[in-house]
């Protein structure tokens, strides 16, 4: 099995569709974790960020962006807690990349367990092409 750890910026995208761009291969990925054929990690992080979301940018009522953090819930990804480990990374990448810790947090992430990181975050992955396996959602082959 296949396991990707991916931004809040994809995920996002199973959620809100208008005027985002990559939708269909962000879907593509949410099929393949629904289908059994890939494991998705995101660090706890993912929850805070998906919730400023709906609060500052889905533009949806309090009960439908209730509704929405229930199906994320429901979904059943694999949420890693941050421990001190972890945070040291996340502090050094941030630093050593000029990225944000919310950023780096992923990047440490995917770094620790060796599994690519998915973005739709253009300036993000400019920043870290380099350094770690992370990928640009646009750069996922196939459409749905």
């Amino acid at each position: 099995m296949n396991t990707a750890v991916l931004d809040t910026s994809v995920i996002i995208k199973w959620f809100h569709r208008e005027n985002e761009d990559d939708v269909d291969k962000a879907l593509l990925l949410q099929r393949a974790y629904l289908e059994g054929a890939l494991d998705v990690i995101v660090p706890d992080l993912l929850v805070y960020e998906f919730g400023g979301f709906l609060r500052f940018r889905s533009g949806l009522e309090p009960g439908d962006a209730v509704a929405a953090i229930r199906t994320l819930w429901s979904l059943g990804l694999i949420i890693h807690p941050v421990d001190s480990l972890l945070s040291e990374q996340i502090v050094d990448i941030s630093i050593r990349r000029q990225v944000t810790a919310y950023d780096a947090a992923f990047v440490a992430l995917a770094d620790f367990l060796s599994a690519p990181f998915i973005t739709a975050d253009h300036m993000l992955h400019e920043k870290l092409k380099d350094s770690y396996a992370v990928m640009h959602l646009a750069q996922l082959e196939g459409s749905g």
